[in-house]
C-alpha cells in the first residue's frame, strides 16, 4: 500500500511516497496529484526515497500528471529516486523527461531559482 504524505513548502508541494507504485498505488498517486492540479497547486516534488517498486504503468501516471502540470505552469521533480527506478526510467526512454534532485531542498530550490 503507497503512503503519501504531502506538505506545502511556499508555492510548492511535496509529496513523500512511502511504498510501492503497483496498481493500487498508482491510482492514489494519480489521485494525490490530480488534488494539487485541482487546487492550482501545479509545482510539485515527488520523494521517491521510500519507494521500492515502481511499476511501468506507475511511470506512465508520473509521465501523464507531468504534462498535465506543465500545462497549467508548473513541473514535478523528482528527489530520491533509487537504482531501480533510474534503470526502468533509462528503460523506459524517459530519464531526460524528469528533473531529478538528490534531496528535497534541492528540488526546491531549483523551483524558487525558476520563479
Amino acid at each position: 500500500m503507497l503512503k503519501i504524505e504531502s506538505y506545502e513548502q511556499k508555492s510548492c508541494t511535496v509529496m513523500r511516497l512511502d511504498g510501492d507504485i503497483d496498481e493500487d498505488g498508482m491510482n492514489v498517486l494519480r489521485l494525490s496529484l490530480m488534488k494539487c492540479i485541482q487546487a492550482q497547486r501545479c509545482n510539485v516534488v515527488v520523494n521517491l526515497e521510500a519507494v521500492r517498486f515502481v511499476s511501468y504503468m506507475g511511470v506512465g501516471v508520473l509521465v501523464e500528471r507531468l504534462r498535465q502540470l506543465r500545462a497549467c505552469n508548473g513541473d514535478l521533480k523528482l528527489t530520491g529516486v533509487n537504482l531501480y527506478t533510474e534503470r526502468l526510467f533509462r528503460m523506459v526512454g524517459i530519464t531526460n523527461v524528469f528533473e531529478t534532485y538528490t534531496t528535497e531542498a534541492q528540488a526546491l530550490q531549483a523551483f524558487a531559482e525558476a520563479a
